[in-house]
């Protein structure tokens, strides 16, 4: 696709872009269609360089010192960076303000008045649902605010249907999806490898591998799945993360031969270890609002490598498991229930799970389609002649 001059695209992060998986895949494939993107996001820890590039895209990190999950006492650092990110953003050339999440939008919709451009909302998640934990005037201030300016928005990014069309209900007027959808050739590792990280990581010929490499929160059902697998001997549980249940994770690989848990692993590092697994769990708490419109990476990266989905259902994610057939969703994840759908699996040839996940990927759910939806919508746009 060629692209004009008025090819200047600003994204904003509220995270240090470490890389953010789903936003690296966004912004490169802008910068191979022709874009010039320049990410600016919060480093809160102070870790990494104030500026570089990473595969063509530009990185500059607005440093306010904070930390993550502070709740309510996060609003001021907010407004900092902010008004940080403002005093860099106006003197800019840009065609285009990308705003990632909600809290970037306010951000976003002030840069994009003042320069005169189009602005994007890319909405990763219902956010107000996602802090269901927080106070209702917070919540109440969010949704309100989110109102006013999804209709003012040239274009609102979601990750899945259910989104797009709840975000439509709501006021948005230009939808599209862009999911976090994989690239399935990523996903592919010969057998030498897999054998000698099977050696490495303890795992005999015959059980069957679960992975769960994600936020290790209570509410991904994190103790269940370790104590199933526990009492499974014939399976093999690969943990990854960080979050509440770390020590627990710590703990149970220190115990048992059958779960090794790896600590955090960086994005580049996830396709290896789900290709190393028959089966990707994705745990949730169903009665979180923002169940409802789940759509997890977990699921794409399950889908790319091929591989059996274990979930609840509920979301964009049974959705698809259901309609795709590519594996178990289970009636709550209660430690029985887990171990009745492990056993499940493998007591019957698994095979069509897998075939089904692959066929989802290479046919709808690949990288290739997201980026092309993406680059169409960014061409569609009424071009402001010239940067501001």
């Amino acid at each position: 696709m060629k692209v004009a001059n008025n090819n200047k695209i600003l994204m904003l992060l509220s995270n240090a872009f470490d890389p953010d998986p789903r936003v690296h895949r966004e912004a490169t494939a802008l910068v191979t269609a022709g874009y010039d993107v320049t990410v600016l996001c919060w480093d809160r820890d102070f870790k990494s360089p104030a500026g570089e590039t990473i595969d063509g895209v530009r990185i500059e990190r607005i440093y306010v010192k904070s930390t993550h999950g502070r709740g309510v006492t996060q609003i001021g650092f907010l407004l900092v960076f902010w008004i940080k990110a403002f005093l860099c953003g106006i003197r800019k050339k840009i065609n285009y303000v990308h705003a990632h999440d909600f809290d970037t939008l306010p951000l976003g919709y002030i840069l994009a008045k003042f320069k005169s451009v189009n602005l994007i909302y890319d909405s990763h998640e219902s956010y107000v649902d996602m802090l269901y934990h927080h106070p209702v005037w917070l919540k109440n201030i969010i949704f309100k605010v989110e109102n006013h300016l999804l209709n003012k928005v040239d274009l609102v990014i979601t990750v899945g249907e259910k989104l797009r069309q709840y975000l439509e209900t709501r006021g948005a007027k230009k939808t599209c999806v862009v999911g976090n959808w994989q690239d399935p050739e990523k996903f592919k590792f010969s057998t030498a490898q897999k054998e000698q990280a099977y050696k490495t990581l303890g795992i005999k010929e015959n059980q069957k591998v679960i992975a769960f490499i994600a936020n290790l929160g209570l509410e991904r059902q994190v103790p269940q799945l370790i104590e199933a697998v526990r009492q499974m001997p014939d399976m093999f549980l690969v943990l990854g993360g960080d979050g509440p249940c770390r020590a627990l994770a710590e703990k149970a690989a220190s115990e048992c031969k059958n779960i090794v848990y790896l600590g955090y692993v960086k994005p580049d590092k996830v396709p290896f270890y789900t290709a190393l697994s028959d089966i990707i769990f994705y745990g949730f708490d169903p009665k979180n609002p923002n169940a409802e419109f789940s759509a997890p990476n977990k699921l794409f990266e399950g889908l790319a490598a091929g591989k059996i989905i274990v979930t609840g259902d509920f979301g964009e994610i049974g959705k698809i498991v259901r309609k795709k057939k590519c594996g178990i969703m289970v009636d709550g994840y209660s430690t029985s229930v887990l171990i009745d759908a492990f056993k499940k699996i493998s007591q019957h040839n698994a095979h069509d799970y897998c075939r089904n996940s692959l066929n989802a990927c290479k046919n709808e759910f690949n990288l290739r389609n997201a980026s092309e939806i993406l680059k169409e919508n960014y061409k569609n746009f009424q071009i402001h002649q010239g940067a501001s």
